[in-house]
């Protein structure tokens, strides 16, 4: 089980690093394409695919964190207990909050500019 744990808490880090990477490129090609407009072709064939990863990274993250939860204080909270990790963890965790609920709304106002793009600006 231990095992199981620990690929689970792998595959938690890497999709909150894929979801984290594909969001802010997101934004990185939003703003370089759509800056010069020769390249709105371009960010309309790479968008969806990014969004998609971005969403998808984000779900599974989510998913991998329940799982997580459930089996912290097992295996992770009683090895290293009395070590200040709560309030780390506290910490991390509104850092992080607050980054997906601001990545969120950038994604949200992306879609809705990428849908007004494609439907020929209405």
């Amino acid at each position: 089980m231990a095992i199981l744990v620990m690929l689970n808490n792998f595959l938690h880090d890497l999709t909150a690093a894929a979801w984290i990477c594909s969001a802010w490129l997101l934004v990185i090609i939003r703003n370089h394409f759509l800056a010069k407009r020769n390249y709105v072709q371009a960010y309309l064939e790479i968008f969806p695919f990014l969004l998609r990863l971005s969403l998808l990274s984000l779900i599974l993250n989510l998913l991998f964190g329940v799982v997580r939860f459930l089996n912290y204080y097992q295996f992770e909270y009683l090895p290293a207990a009395g070590r200040g990790q709560i309030i780390a963890l506290v910490i991390k965790h509104i850092l992080i909050a607050s980054l997906v609920i601001w990545a969120g709304l950038k994604q949200w106002s992306m879609f809705k500019e990428f849908n007004r793009i494609t439907s020929g600006g209405k």
